[in-house]
């Protein structure tokens, strides 16, 4: 019985350390990637609150078999470096309290939502994780959509006809003293 009783205790114990295990392995990886050239487009380009993004991903490089990707790792972060939003796929971690989507390798996109906040700007991180346990990563910075906005045009009906008076004086006083000018210099 007291056997039975350490089995179970080493099968607990053993299914809380393998997920920790294959967690710190992934989030480890983010924090050794290299900048990158791959290709992220994020569309809409500005930055809104509210708003569901789509963001793809391109890497159009030829990989050897000890180098191809098996997973993209997404993640949406504020100025001061906070998971922001939330992403809408199947898979997700959390790498030091930052939301993360994973994608495996045959999906190249993900829809991530805003938030309903203030904020100037925000920034989607893509990591590309190999087999070869290397990754790498790049960064789209979404700014904030200016706002413009536009009074409705207002007309005098006085308004012409003051500019084309103002602009008929200018003439009549530039010309005496265009008249002038010339008589002077000559």
């Amino acid at each position: 019985m007291a056997t039975f009783l350490f089995l179970v205790q080493l099968i607990f114990i053993g299914t809380l350390i393998i997920p920790a295990y294959t967690w710190t392995e992934t989030c480890n990886l983010l924090h050794n990637a290299s900048a990158s050239n791959f290709t992220v487009i994020v569309s809409p380009e500005a930055y809104k609150a509210n708003t569901t993004y789509l963001v793809t991903i391109s890497d159009n490089r030829n990989h050897t078999d000890s180098k191809s990707v098996i997973k993209y790792l997404l993640q949406a972060l504020s100025p001061q470096n906070d998971s922001i939003g939330e992403w809408k796929v199947e898979s997700k971690d959390n790498c030091s309290a930052i939301d993360t989507a994973i994608l495996n390798a045959t999906q190249n996109a993900a829809n991530w939502t805003s938030p309903n906040s203030n904020i100037s700007s925000m920034e989607i991180r893509v990591y590309i994780v190999f087999t070869s346990n290397s990754a790498e990563f790049k960064t789209v910075t979404l700014n904030k959509e200016l706002e413009t906005t536009t009074a409705p045009p207002t007309t005098t009906p006085n308004s012409v006809s003051v500019v084309q008076s103002s602009s008929f004086f200018i003439a009549v006083i530039q010309l005496p003293l265009l008249l002038v000018t010339s008589k002077l210099l000559s």
